[in-house]
Formats: C-alpha cells, sequence, structure tokens
C-alpha cells in the first residue's frame, strides 16, 4: 500500500513522501498510526549518530489502531487500540531469559539497524529502494508493520498522544528512577535537561516522594514547566554553577542524579553534585560519539555509583501497562509532557522546537 511518511533520503535531508509498505507477515501487526512522539533519538538517526543510517522512515514513539494482524498474532485484533514498544524481545536468549528484555540479544542486528526481526524491512520508495524502519516501528507514517511483540493493547480512554510518548520517553524516564536508580522513598535528587526525558524523570521523582528535587537546564522557559510538575529547586546553569546549586539546594548533595543529557559536562556534572555513597544514572545520550572523562576521584573516594540506563532498564511488556495505569490513576500526569501537536508535514519544524527548546514533548498527530 502507498503511505505518507517522514523519509530521511540521506544524511540531514528528511524528506515527507509517499513509500510503499508491505502487509503484515506471520507474527506482525498492521497499525493505522494515530500519534507519534518526536524525540532526540530520531534526530540523531537523520544526522547519522546512531546505528541504523538513512534511508530510513523515522519515528519509533506511537499509538494507532490495529489495522490488520498476520498469521499467528493472538493478543490484539482489528480494531484494537495500541501503543508501540519499539523494544520486541526474542524471550529467548540468554539476556532475556535473565530478564532483561531490554538488551535483548537479537537487537544489535535487527531493531537497532532499522530492521524487522527476519533482518529484512516493509518499507521501500516508490522507486524500489529498500527504506529502514527506524527501530523496527516506522511510526511516523500512516500506517506502520511492525512485530506482534511490538503492539500492547491500551484502554479506549487513553488518548493516542499520551500512549505514543510512553513507550520511549515516559519509560525512559520514569523506568530510569524505578528500575534503573531503584530510588528510596523520600531521597533528595535531581535531574540534568528538562526535555520530555528529564521532565518524565521528573515525575517519576515526585511519584517516589523524593524531597528536595532539584531540576537543572539552562531555558528558563524549561525550567517553568519543571517547577509546575514538581520540582522543589530549579538552576538555570547558564548562570550558576550547576553542581554547587545542587549541592547547596540539599544536604551534602543529592543521593540521586539523573543525566538526561549525557554530554561530557553534564555527566561530569552528575558525579561531582551527588551525595557521598550516592547515585548518578545516565539516560542521555548527545555524548555517544565523544570519549568522556570521568572525575574519577569524587567517584572512587566518596563511594559513588555510576549507572547507565537505557529505556529505564524497562521491561515493556510488564512496565508499559502500568505506566499506562498509573496515567489513568492520575499519578503521572503525562499530559502535562506535550506542549504541541504537529501534522505530519509539519516533521521537521517538530525537529526544529525540540531542538531549541521550545518544546517539552511534541506529538505528530494523524486524521
Amino acid at each position: 500500500m502507498k503511505i505518507k511518511a517522514a523519509v530521511a533520503k540521506a544524511l540531514n535531508n528528511l524528506v515527507v513522501d509517499n513509500v510503499e509498505l508491505a502487509p503484515p507477515k506471520a507474527g506482525e501487526v498492521l497499525v493505522k498510526m494515530r500519534a507519534a512522539g518526536v524525540c532526540h533519538s530520531d534526530l540523531h538517526t537523520l544526522r547519522g549518530e546512531l546505528s541504523a543510517q538513512p534511508p530510513i522512515v523515522l519515528g519509533h514513539e506511537g499509538a494507532g489502531i490495529v489495522e490488520e494482524v498476520g498469521d499467528g498474532v493472538m493478543h490484539v485484533k482489528v480494531g484494537d487500540p495500541v501503543m508501540i514498544n519499539w523494544l520486541p524481545a526474542c524471550r529467548t536468549c540468554p539476556t532475556c531469559v535473565q530478564g532483561h528484555t531490554s538488551l535483548c540479544e537479537t537487537f544489535p542486528s535487527t531493531v537497532l539497524q532499522g530492521l524487522m526481526r527476519d533482518g529484512t524491512s516493509r518499507l521501500q520508495s516508490t522507486e524500489g529502494e529498500v527504506l529502514k524502519q527506524y527501530l523496527g516501528s516506522a511510526t511516523m507514517a500512516e500506517y506502520a508493520v511492525v512485530n506482534s511483540a511490538g503492539v500492547i493493547p491500551i484502554p479506549a480512554d487513553v488518548p493516542f498522544d499520551v500512549a505514543a510518548i510512553v513507550g520511549c520517553a515516559v519509560m525512559t524516564g520514569v523506568g530510569a528512577v524505578m528500575n534503573t536508580a531503584e530510588v528510596a522513598t523520600g531521597s533528595s535528587a535531581a535531574v540534568i535537561g528538562c526535555g520530555g526525558i528529564g521532565l518524565s524523570i521528573l515525575l517519576g521523582l515526585k511519584m517516589a516522594g523524593c524531597y528536595p528535587i532539584v531540576a537543572v537546564d539552562v531555558l528558563d522557559s524549561k525550567l517553568d514547566l519543571a517547577r509546575e510538575l514538581g520540582a522543589t529547586h530549579t538552576v538555570n546553569a547558564r548562570n550558576d554553577d550547576a553542581v554547587k546549586a545542587m549541592r547547596a539546594a540539599t544536604t551534602n548533595g543529592p543521593e540521586y542524579v539523573f543525566d538526561s543529557v549525557g554530554n561530557a559536562a553534564t555527566i561530569g556534572q552528575a558525579i561531582k553534585a551527588a551525595a557521598p555513597f550516592g547515585t548518578a544514572t545516565i539516560t542521555g545520550m548527545h555524548g555517544v560519539l565523544e570519549d568522556v572523562p570521568v572525575p574519577i576521584n569524587s567517584l572512587i573516594f566518596q563511594s559513588k555509583r555510576l549507572l547507565g540506563s537505557f529505556v529505564g532498564s524497562a521491561r515493556p511488556q510488564v512496565d508499559l501497562p502500568k505506566l499506562i495505569e498509573l496515567y489513568r490513576s492520575g499519578r503521572l500526569p503525562l499530559g502535562s509532557l506535550i506542549s504541541k501537536h504537529y501534522a505530519l508535514d509539519d516533521v521537521s519544524q517538530a525537529f526544529e522546537d525540540m531542538e531549541t527548546g521550545k518544546v517539552a514533548r511534541g506529538v505528530i498527530m494523524f486524521d
């Protein structure tokens, strides 16, 4: 079928164009997309900073309605509202069997390369050129074919835009708090970077009963939103020394510091600011191409922990439904993270607004 999609034809060359989408094979599902989140990971891919390279259809956050199911698919049916899980683990490799399904051993050769489980893609240009599916999903398109483990049913009362961002931004942020760092109730905490993931971390910290909660960013507009979502202290790192400010707002530094940026400067800040025996957790990927120096004196002589958190150390089949229920209960006000909606044709503007800090999270909406 012919559909419209956001295509990275080459590095830094993004167009909205018609492409051809093949029907689902056995164990796959065709989803009519209703919403797609706009994430920094998509922008990193457009710039060639991650494994999957153009030509590729972007998007991995998403939600929509099941349009068709392939043979053997039992847990969803045509007409079901679903969210996209871009981590469809095999569940049989040693890592999956140990419970670490977000690090499934099949991912480096499939999902992270923009391919389906069988190593192929369901997308091609109208001229017949194979187009990869970003993270096996390609949600910035009118329709998407994904592995059956990549769709999770959602209740009919959950808005599609909210469900879309749960699959990456919210899971990464809240999961880092709950799964990776295992934050203790009542602890002091800080988050560096107040974009979609940083603010999701903030919501997780508030839900965990942390106090104080320090939010750090370089834009006052983002810090204003952080205060609305529960930050007790805010620091503009352009104007103040972030490490000193985080330590001043707490007894002896935050017990937990989360870095949603992940470059050399912010990783260093996270480690230095953490209290003795404290934990610095890195979720951001802005420094994936950098050699990042680690302040070893602070790390060792104060017995701090440095943790990496990939997608919130998630078990998607378990954690994503839990997050949806926390939203429905009112404990996770996820709608507050969504700053603006866009049409697919405005995807370039959505990326620009994200990069310049005009939005916390943007979402592309489909008819």
